[in-house]
């Protein structure tokens, strides 16, 4: 039988950007996110506007990278990724690589109210920290994990109606009238309110870039595909 996590213990293992300022650095994971870094190119390829102003619908295989620095200047990569459905719910998959190592997390995720956060019903959890066995999260936590994991599916609730436009270069391409929206509430990596652009030929979040209003953190897309999108569990 799988070990299970319990909450008092998820406190201390959970949260998408880890603390990259914190007092333990894994050399290894640090070698290993900085040859990723550097693998990082920059496209010449161009997104054109769209007058749709819905997120792309979900399909399994989508996938997006993206780039997140902190306060201190310390960078983590972000990667999200679709990899099944089941029981009417979606398989999502987020690994986070930072300097203190590789975090992995599979929730199936429900949609109750479409891409409201607040119906997204977290049913099953799975976690593999580095090259660690997955661990299963007890079943009778996890309808305390919605604010433990606010973050990862905040970015997958973005509303582009009525939102002013703007261009915006990063890793990923030239992305032509990007959505502004102006987070009223703490949001993201950051969990602070933000200035979030994004675009409709992004899948999953369709995050371009996000900055936080008030403190240094800024996160850019690096890459992201339709298809391909492979489970790490």
């Amino acid at each position: 039988m799988r070990p299970h996590f319990h909450l008092p213990l998820l406190a201390s293992l959970l949260g998408l950007v880890a603390a990259a300022c914190g007092p333990t650095v894994d050399p290894a994971a640090r070698a290993d996110l900085d040859r990723h870094l550097a693998q990082v190119t920059t496209s010449e390829e161009t997104y054109p506007p769209s007058e749709s102003f819905l997120p792309m619908a979900f399909v399994v295989g989508q996938w997006t990278e993206h780039r997140i620095t902190d306060d201190h200047g310390v960078t983590a990569l972000l990667t999200y990724k679709l990899v099944g459905q089941e029981n009417g719910g979606y398989w999502l998959e987020t690994v986070n690589e930072s300097y203190q190592g590789r975090e992995a997390t599979k929730m199936l995720v429900v949609l109750l109210a479409g891409r409201d956060p607040a119906g997204m019903e977290i049913r099953a959890l799975k976690i593999k920290k580095g090259k660690g066995a997955p661990v299963d999260v007890d079943p009778g936590d996890l309808v305390n994990l919605r604010a433990q994991y606010r973050g990862a599916l905040d970015l997958l609730a973005m509303s582009f109606e009525g939102q002013d436009k703007d261009d915006m270069r990063v890793p990923a391409g030239h992305f032509i009238g990007c959505y502004k929206v102006e987070t009223k509430e703490p949001w993201g990596p950051w969990h602070a309110p933000s200035l979030v652009c994004s675009h409709p030929s992004v899948p999953l979040s369709g995050v371009v870039r996000a900055k936080a209003i008030g403190k240094p953190g800024v996160m850019e897309l690096v890459g992201f595909g339709v298809t391909g999108a492979e489970s790490e569990f």
